[in-house]
């Protein structure tokens, strides 16, 4: 990562690249458990990528399937969780809470009325649009991840489980060809590809139980929940700003 470090920033590589590398994991520890020496061509392997931009094209590619994720599930959701949350329909955000956020974005935003809830009720396009411009503000104004600690890390790790999500499927293909060709090798090609017996393949055998790991996370644990659940954490990391004085 250190080598990564020198020609990306910290969430580009965090909310991009990690997850395309947490997904090709378990064929690159099946490689190296039957093929070790292919280890010695990591350092020209990376240093290939790298000077040809094909990590660039790969972050740029992932954020793109990211977005379009992002775009399916907002709409699946009813709209962007800060819109939900600063909504007076939705319950996510006590009562009180809301109401002081909304008196602080109105105080800092020239122009801005948020909604009241008949408002909303009736005309809750125009309710919405009012939220997505509090949430611009918010956004634009707490960049600086010095300042905004809480939210920057957040909002990384929201990009990441989007991300993540996103590449799902090829997830799965990747921890179904590594179980396979790990369990053949181990059970089928073993006098072929090792002196060694069965169950002293130690290699093997971890590169199976971690890319079992793997299809278990692709198949349980990487999905829509996940990632509402971090966007709401996001979310209201980012509307809690509006109550710091340095904002």
């Amino acid at each position: 990562m250190e080598t990564l470090a020198k020609y990306f920033d910290h969430y580009v590589i965090s909310a991009r690249i990690k997850p395309s590398f947490f997904v090709v994991l378990p064929i690159a520890l099946t490689t190296l458990a039957w093929w070790p020496e292919v280890q010695e061509f990591g350092g020209a392997i990376m240093a290939f990528l790298l000077a040809f931009g094909v990590i660039g094209f790969l972050s740029n590619w992932v954020s793109n399937r990211g977005n379009r994720m992002q775009t399916r599930l907002f709409s699946k959701w009813g709209g962007a969780p800060t819109t939900l949350l600063l909504r007076h329909s939705d319950s996510k955000l006590d009562d009180y809470s809301k109401q002081r956020y909304h008196q602080n974005l109105e105080g800092r935003i020239n122009g801005l009325s948020l909604p009241t809830r008949q408002e909303e009720l009736a005309d809750p396009r125009c309710a919405d649009a009012r939220y997505e411009s509090a949430t611009n503000f918010l956004r634009e104004n707490t960049r600086d991840k010095k300042k905004y600690p809480m939210i920057y890390t957040d909002n990384v790790a929201y990009g990441y489980a989007r991300n993540l999500l996103a590449l799902r499927d090829l997830g799965l293909v990747s921890a179904v060809v590594a179980v396979t060709v790990n369990t053949t090798f181990l059970v089928g090609g073993a006098e072929v590809l090792t002196t060694q017996r069965l169950f002293h393949n130690w290699a093997g055998l971890g590169a199976l139980s971690v890319s079992a790991i793997f299809l278990f996370i692709f198949l349980f644990i990487v999905n829509e929940r996940h990632v509402y659940w971090r966007a709401i954490r996001y979310a209201k990391s980012l509307l809690a700003a509006c109550e710091h004085k340095s904002l």
